[in-house]
């Protein structure tokens, strides 16, 4: 959520026409210990796992810094959210603050008392309390000294209120300079700067297409429909978008007015919908100037493709025996991600062949379009023969190194679950489960019966004694869960890098007969051991879980893949019977659907790339490419809620 600047965000009318009370109360906050207290009011808290986590994540995204607490409640869920900077309080008066006065409200359904509670309790307790109201008489001395001393006390109350309505006024100033001064969160672009952004795009995606319409026309009659397939669907897509950016600015030029958050959320979405067209018509452009290029190239080009093929030949004898080599030590499991690269690359090679004759061919006979096209079918295919073979040595690699750190992986979990056996009987409630798994992981990895698996082993003890440290936490100091977590670590990002690199490989190689799913838990399970590699240096302990997490979403990934190339489950090419078409060769439906699709698709095949400046035909498509990125301030800081 962007909170735009705002101290008070309200999105269910819990605040009514007591914005002031709570206005009031967060000034006097600031006056007497320069806290700064956010409140936002939503039904429920979404976009997060863990809802007393909402409010931080709210507080990363708008920058706020160690002096900002934000108190964000769920009113229909009935869930609160705090999250509170390094110059807060200690946690346990925070957490008093809580229980005392923030609490009693909410299960009153009192929310605007509920944020003035919470200012005045951290008023409160803030040790930078400087309050006015201390007893100004000095021990021992009387209050008045003799006739006419009324004036005199005057004089003092007039200047200590001189004094307060000058910290009431330095609190308003602050607070308006606030948006641009890098206190609270940054202020967005303003309305008439997102309406000026959204009418530009709306012209400018409008031209674009009419000259894609034309353009596409052109590439037909150039390279033939099946080879402009994805450029059609690109537009079709782009077409949809722009429609419905038009269709929300009638809504925004109607005669209903909309209120100025609707305003801007839909200006917002007319933008995102033409960059989102945009995008697609980018990632058509680049591939049809390289494939044009090839045309004037092809002859070079292709005996490239044959030196290359010849280099991919010498290499599969070579993975076959270390294949053989492997299945001698490994399980079938293990090598479930591999096993069928050495046939699929003779396949592939097979392609590459028919490829080329058909490439010959047509630049025998004049036929550049064709001829182009033929030589990058062939180049395709050489590209996944090569991720093949390696695929084979990485995997080989992974499996080694999971050998080597097994031992240590089976000693840590011994240790932990002595240490748990070790607790008191009050404890086992707790305990009972992730003993439970541990030991079973633990007995699967040394049972010693049949071919190792050991990535399988590794990952299997890696989560189940992650699990076990998580009800350990209770007991276990500070330092023993980061020495722990230390330890743990390098074995955890290693599986689950092994195990990522085998998923989209296998996803890769077979991507024709492989469907979303798969292709989600891949993708999330990289996401994952990228934030565990970012926060190995600092916080081993949340990077353990974040690996933890890689290693869970890579085998669900691999499993996923191989279910839907071998049900066909996946993106439509399923089934084993073999397929041609103008291109030629024999692959399986599978194959050559996933070499087809990367060939012609976008994201690093054929027609993938970006950038929309290029000539194509007699016109160009405008437009360009764009990027986008941020950060968020903030810090350190401690977070809570619960339900109330």
């Amino acid at each position: 959520m962007d909170l735009g600047g705002a101290y008070v965000v309200d999105t269910v009318n819990a605040v009514g026409s007591r914005g002031a009370e709570i206005t009031a109360a967060t000034d006097a906050l600031y006056a007497s210990t320069k806290l700064q207290l956010f409140v936002v009011y939503v039904d429920s808290f979404t976009g997060v796992s863990d809802k007393n986590a909402w409010a931080e994540s709210v507080a990363k995204k708008n920058g706020l810094g160690g002096g900002d607490i934000l108190l964000a409640v769920a009113t229909v869920d009935r869930n609160y959210s705090i999250h509170y900077g390094e110059s807060a309080p200690d946690a346990s008066t925070m957490k008093a603050v809580e229980t005392d006065d923030i609490i009693p409200a909410l299960k009153k359904s009192d929310w605007v008392g509920a944020a003035v509670a919470a200012a005045n309790g951290y008023a409160g307790v803030s040790s930078g309390n400087t309050g006015g109201g201390s007893d100004t008489n000095t021990p021992g001395t009387p209050a008045t000294s003799g006739g006419g001393s009324g004036l005199p006390i005057v004089i003092v109350l007039m200047l200590l209120a001189l004094v307060v309505i000058g910290i009431v006024f330095s609190v308003r100033s602050r607070r308006k300079r606030a948006v641009g001064g890098g206190v609270s969160a940054p202020a967005g672009p303003t309305q008439a700067q997102l309406d000026e952004r959204a009418g530009s795009l709306l012209v400018q995606l409008d031209d674009s297409l009419k000259t894609s319409e034309q353009e596409l026309g052109f590439a037909i009659a150039q390279f033939g429909t099946e080879a402009t397939i994805p450029f059609s669907a690109s537009l079709a897509t782009a077409k949809s978008q722009v429609a419905e950016a038009f269709t929300l600015r009638q809504k925004l030029d109607d005669s209903v007015p909309e209120t100025p958050e609707q305003k801007r959320v839909m200006t917002s979405r007319i933008i995102d919908l033409c960059e989102a067209a945009d995008a697609e018509l980018d990632a058509q452009a680049d591939a049809f100037d390289d494939l044009r290029k090839l045309e004037q190239n092809a002859p070079q080009a292709l005996l490239t493709v044959v030196t290359d093929a010849e280099t991919v030949t010498a290499r599969l004898a070579a993975a076959r025996a270390t294949l053989t080599t492997l299945q001698e030590s490994f399980s079938a499991a293990a090598l479930s991600s591999i096993t069928g690269n050495p046939d699929q690359v003779t396949k592939l090679l097979e392609f590459v062949g028919s490829s080329g004759t058909a490439a010959q061919a047509a630049i025998a006979s004049g036929d550049s379009g064709a001829a182009a096209i033929n030589v990058r079918a062939a180049q395709a295919s050489i590209g996944q023969t090569t991720q093949l073979l390696d695929s084979i040595d990485t995997l080989a690699a992974g499996l080694a190194d999971a050998r080597s750190r097994l031992a240590a992986a089976v000693a840590d979990t011994q240790q932990d679950l002595a240490t748990a056996r070790a607790l008191p009987a009050a404890a086992s409630g707790f305990l009972g489960e992730p003993t439970a798994a541990a030991q079973a992981a633990l007995t699967a990895a040394t049972s010693g019966t049949g071919p190792a698996d050991p990535l399988a082993s590794l990952a299997s003890l890696s989560s189940a004694n992650a699990a076990l440290d998580r009800v350990l936490d209770a007991v276990r100091d500070e330092q023993q869960k980061l020495q722990s977590a230390t330890a743990q670590l390098p074995t955890a990002m290693s599986s689950a890098f092994s195990q990522i690199s085998a998923a989209n490989d296998f996803i890769t190689t077979r991507r024709g007969g492989v469907g979303a799913d798969a292709r989600t838990r891949a993708s999330e399970a990289a996401r994952h051991l990228e934030l565990a590699t970012g926060l190995a240096p600092s916080d081993p302990v949340r990077a353990l879980a974040e690996a933890t997490a890689a290693q869970s979403l890579a085998a669900q990934a691999l499993a996923l893949a191989q279910n839907d190339v071998d049900y066909g489950g996946g993106m439509g090419f399923g089934g084993g019977g073999g397929q041609g078409g103008s291109l030629g060769g024999g692959l399986g439906a599978a194959i050559l659907g996933g070499l087809i699709g990367g060939m012609l698709g976008g994201g690093g095949g054929i027609f993938g790339g970006s950038g929309m400046g290029s000539d194509f035909g007699g016109g160009g498509f405008g437009g360009s490419s764009r990027s986008s990125g941020g950060s968020f301030g903030g810090g350190g800081g401690s977070s809570s809620g619960g339900r109330f």
